[in-house]
């Protein structure tokens, strides 16, 4: 929705909810305010919104109805719950509901305004995150981007905070871990969208022809350069040049590409004209460059041109909770591929997927699905359709060798993560939260800046 945020406003209270669309229309918000839940919800199907605040207990619809029909019809919506009836157990049905905030009547002005802008630019992201979603599935290949893991939560978050700036960004990963995919989201959701994204795999091009395809060569440069020929720098002007494993360029290409970035402008190999161009940088590598930079193999300088904004891609072991999502999205595919109806993996076999290590990553997945929906004879896959050194995790913890324990873990380790869960359960909301740990705020707060979180 562009313009100002919109705030549909509701409560049966005349006094509060005149107060309410003052107050927020002051600070620049378009206020809609209604005494009747069902004209609200109404104005919302028709029009839309970025929030809706609402009184919980009114006459006929029930704030906590409102909230459930938002949250169904309106996914994306933010709720804030405003009310003169608080109590925790009101507020936890609020949060379990969907409510992004919870704050009880008389409010202050101050804590409105910060409800109100919180759920405003909780909307903007989620709204920003299924356009990511969308764009990925329509267009940027099989892999597709899935976050139900805390660590790829990271990633989209720093996809989506990085991509409307014009920062060089380094992507570190795993090989198959899908490094490109996060650069093309990152083009994708920036300004430079509707311009050319060229990759480029360092590793993949031989050192003598490296230069040539970063910065193009005029005719006669070398034997065979029967014509003026663009780079990649070159071509990709006003977008963004994707270079994958960065770290196999050679020592005095490095030299060459760091003048080129930092003065924007390039030389044909066999040209003597300067030419400026305007292309983002966005580099991956699957090598740690900060070692290479200490053995003298990559440039110090050029590390700190391409690192202004670093994304490391957790390898797949380290992100279980999205494979079975991940391996349902490649089985669709796969089953579209070859217009065949999409096998379904029986829970042996979706238990030697999560029991794998996964070396290979990602693309180490596709292939081993792409393989047993080859062989399946059935609609359903089978641990013995799987490759074989996949298939081996379904086996019996006696031929599958230990299971390995888990870690000890520490009471501060424990007392952080219950700390986390609890602002998770409760939308951020700290005194809430605090009240289901059974803590006092003071010492909730104190927790949070002791544990950085």
């Amino acid at each position: 929705m562009k313009g100002k945020a919109r705030v549909i406003a509701i409560d049966d209270d005349p006094d509060s909810l005149g107060s309410v669309a003052a107050a927020l229309r002051r600070d620049g918000y378009e206020v809609h305010p209604f005494a009747d839940p069902g004209e609200g919800l109404a104005y919302l199907s028709s029009e839309g919104a970025d929030v809706v605040l609402t009184d919980l207990r009114m006459p006929g619809i029930s704030g906590l109805e409102v909230i459930n029909r938002v949250v169904a019809e309106h996914p994306g919506v933010s709720v804030v719950v405003l009310t003169a009836f608080g109590s925790v157990y009101s507020a936890v049905e609020a949060m379990r509901a969907g409510a992004s905030d919870f704050l009880e009547k008389p409010v202050g002005i101050p804590q409105l305004r910060a409800a109100v802008f919180k759920a405003v630019k909780d909307h903007e992201r989620t709204r920003e995150l299924e356009q990511l979603k969308a764009e990925m599935g329509q267009r940027y290949g099989p892999e597709g981007i899935i976050a139900y893991s805390r660590t790829m939560e990271e990633v989209l978050r720093k996809v989506r905070l990085v991509a409307p700036t014009r920062m060089n960004v380094l992507i570190q990963g795993e090989s198959g871990t899908g490094k490109e995919l996060v650069a093309r989201a990152i083009h994708g959701l920036s300004p430079r969208r509707n311009e050319p994204f060229l990759p480029l795999n360092c590793a993949a091009i031989p050192e003598s022809l490296l230069e040539t395809e970063l910065f193009g060569h005029e005719r006669g440069a070398f034997t065979g350069a029967v014509a003026t020929r663009q780079g990649k720098m070159e071509a990709a002007e006003g977008g963004t040049l994707f270079l994958d494993e960065v770290g196999d360029m050679s020592l005095p290409l490095q030299a060459k590409f760091l003048r080129a970035i930092e003065h924007k402008e390039i030389l044909r190999v066999g040209g003597s004209q300067v030419i400026k161009v305007d292309v983002r940088i966005l580099a991956a590598t699957n090598r740690e460059l900060k070692a290479r930079v200490a053995e003298k193999e990559f440039r110090e300088d050029l590390f700190y041109r391409l690192n202004v904004f670093g994304i490391a891609v957790p390898p797949l072991r380290d992100r279980r909770e999205d494979l079975p999502k991940l391996a349902d999205q490649f089985l669709q595919e796969i089953g579209k591929e070859n217009k065949t109806a999409p096998k379904r993996l029986s829970p042996e076999a979706l238990k030697a997927l999560m029991a794998y290590p996964w070396p290979g990553n990602v693309r180490e997945l596709r292939n081993g699905l792409e393989v047993a929906s080859l062989v399946a004879k059935g609609e359903t896959i089978e641990p013995e359709d799987l490759p074989p050194e996949i298939a081996k995790g379904a086996l019996p913890p006696s031929a599958a060798g230990p299971i390995p324990l888990p870690a000890p873990r520490t009471l501060e380790e424990i007392e952080r993560d219950a700390i986390r869960a609890a602002l998770r359960e409760t939308g951020g909301n700290k005194t809430l939260a605090a009240k289901i740990l059974g803590i006092g705020l003071r010492t909730l707060h104190r927790k949070v800046k002791e544990f950085g979180i």
